[in-house]
């Protein structure tokens, strides 16, 4: 069957109208595919490594086009097989595939067409494909989104017949599926982590205490630096918040390389300045640590930055010491439901001071891309109290007012 390889690519710089390699560059990680013959699909390793996105996102394409050239072989049809007839067409026949083997939301399947459908289009731009022959029908949809006022906006975009709708689960969340946890439960973490002392425990306190009152993503976090704190400046409206800037050229990285700044509370950023100079664990790390490393706040025992497989094993192990303390809520507790629990509780915040511009001051905070992001959080408060308003009126009515005293 095809096979899937990564590799460096080797960075160049142009010299004398010609791209060299230069040592000065550091290679980027790419995939390849290769069919069972052993042969390189040249087509997609020229995609894969022309697109300029993160590592991450070429690895996601690549597995996803991996998936689709197994399929290729697996029902023996060439991949530039487009016959009269739609139905035969080898695109249609891979979309039949995936749909028939839909068990949850679909995501997965819809991303899988997605990447497929975008290496096409590809294909056709530069020519590996004559522009001439019709791959699939395209169509324009309506697609609503919000503006920074809050209203509501519908737009027409362009998609196609092989377009696989994906089904949003059936509660309402925030962001990327997640659910807020309360504030008695983000208190309750918190304390879990203060009073079962571990180098750990230390470490994972002060990335949730981060995430809960700053709502930074964790890959911003994890690149979080002693001069940014000490860079930081103080809020134009509100004396108590500190600006670190982020995005890019900053040093800390953001989704869709958004240019903004995290916000801290005053202690929160005293905390864990005074963690990065005096606590003996993390000094320990910093001699370790190369010259490049040395002022990350979080560093490992090998003085080596947090990556995600780092934090991922650490998580796995808090929530198995949590369930055994009898702490069961936290049984499925996901890091990224700190930034949830930080924006909710801002927007909860705003809404019930009556603040006109809630979702402006949202999506600065939590800095968004888009105010759809920021609106699922306004949406959530509004589904909450009505569920609670509800909840009361159906004790009162159903099972009397003094149900459960």
């Amino acid at each position: 069957m095809a096979h899937i390889k990564k590799y460096i690519d080797c960075k160049y710089i142009y010299q004398n109208g010609e791209l060299v390699e230069h040592d000065s560059r550091v290679g980027k990680e790419k995939h390849t595919i290769f069919w069972e013959s052993g042969d390189l699909w040249v087509e997609v390793h020229d995609y894969l490594r022309g697109k300029r996105v993160k590592a991450a996102t070429i690895r996601s394409n690549a597995y996803d086009l991996y998936n689709y050239a197994e399929w290729l072989e697996s029902e023996n049809i060439h991949w530039l097989h487009f016959p009269l007839q739609k139905k035969n067409r080898c695109l249609y026949r891979y979309r039949g595939y995936l749909t028939r083997g839909i068990k949850g939301t679909g995501k997965l399947e819809a991303r899988r067409m997605n990447a497929v459908i975008n290496f096409y289009r590809w294909c056709k731009v530069y020519g590996v494909i004559d522009k001439q022959l019709q791959l699939w029908s395209d169509q324009q949809v309506p697609v609503s989104f919000f503006n920074d006022t809050g209203f509501e906006r519908t737009s027409r975009v362009l998609t196609t017949d092989l377009k696989i709708q994906s089904r949003n689960k059936n509660i309402t969340s925030v962001e990327s599926g997640l659910l807020p946890i309360s504030i008695e439960d983000r208190d309750e973490l918190l304390k879990f982590l203060l009073e079962n002392q571990s180098e750990r425990n230390q470490v994972l306190y002060l990335l949730f205490l981060t995430g809960f009152y700053t709502g930074a993503r964790l890959g911003s976090i994890r690149k979080l630096r002693i001069e940014h704190l000490e860079a930081a400046i103080e809020d134009p409206v509100y004396e108590s918040i500190l600006q670190v800037q982020a995005g890019p050229g900053t040093g800390i990285p953001t989704k869709f390389d958004v240019s903004g700044c995290l916000r801290f509370p005053r202690p929160i950023a005293d905390e864990l300045k005074k963690y990065a100079r005096t606590n003996v664990a993390r000094l320990l790390r910093q001699t370790k640590a190369s010259e490049k490393n040395r002022s990350l706040i979080f560093l490992t025992k090998n003085g080596k930055p947090y990556s995600q497989q780092n934090i991922n094993m650490a998580m796995s192990e808090l929530r198995s010491d949590l369930v055994l303390a009898g702490l069961t809520q936290f049984c499925d507790l996901k890091f990224h439901q700190s930034r949830a629990t930080c924006g909710t509780e801002l927007a909860r915040i705003l809404m019930r001071s009556g603040e006109v511009n809630a979702i402006q001051l949202v999506r600065d905070w939590l800095m968004h891309k888009s105010e759809t992001v920021t609106m699922k959080y306004i949406n959530f408060i509004k589904v909450t109290r009505q569920a609670e308003k509800l909840n009361s009126e159906y004790n009162k009515r159903f099972l009397g007012e003094d149900f459960g005293l």
